[in-house]
């Protein structure tokens, strides 16, 4: 089979399993609707987790990766962060510095998470591509059809990202 035909195959079942994951319930919820500017969405991270007192830090302050390595920026809670086209971003608690981390992963790749806990935000700014993620056990946990507006998300279950 053609890498054409493939392509095409896997936009069509994410249609369509996004489709019925629509009548089904399911842990990412639309976000605070956001203006988009020059093709760029702009993301607003939720409110801090509530167990953010010093103390949970210190005890907990492993900061979350990807890996391949992608670009990040730290933001605090209801600060605007800008989502470029082109990028999957994703944004996590990071308990070591008490800020949200989002990263904009725009490479091809499957990406391996590390310390990903707690709810976040998302957006698929891709062009055309469907972003997987999924489980422990390498199952399809959701699918972030491309151009859709920012949405919050429990990462806890999440193991890996697959952005293309």
């Amino acid at each position: 089979m053609s890498r054409t035909s493939r392509s095409t195959l896997a936009v069509v079942g994410a249609f369509l399993w996004a489709l019925g994951s629509a009548f089904a319930s399911a842990p990412a919820h639309a976000a605070v609707d956001t203006h988009r500017e020059n093709d760029s969405h702009i993301m607003i991270m939720p409110s801090a987790p509530q167990e953010t007192t010093a103390s949970s830090r210190a005890m907990a302050a492993v900061s979350p990766t990807v890996s391949p390595a992608a670009h990040y920026v730290h933001t605090t809670s209801g600060s605007p962060v800008e989502c470029t086209s082109g990028n999957l971003c994703a944004g996590v608690w990071d308990p070591a510095v008490g800020k949200y981390k989002v990263f904009f992963l725009y490479r091809c790749a499957q990406y391996s998470l590390s310390y990903w806990n707690g709810v976040g935000q998302a957006v698929n700014n891709q062009v055309g591509a469907a972003a997987f993620f999924y489980g422990q056990n390498g199952q399809v946990l959701d699918v972030a059809l491309p151009e859709n507006r920012p949405f919050t998300y429990d990462w806890t279950p999440v193991w890996s990202i697959r952005n293309c």
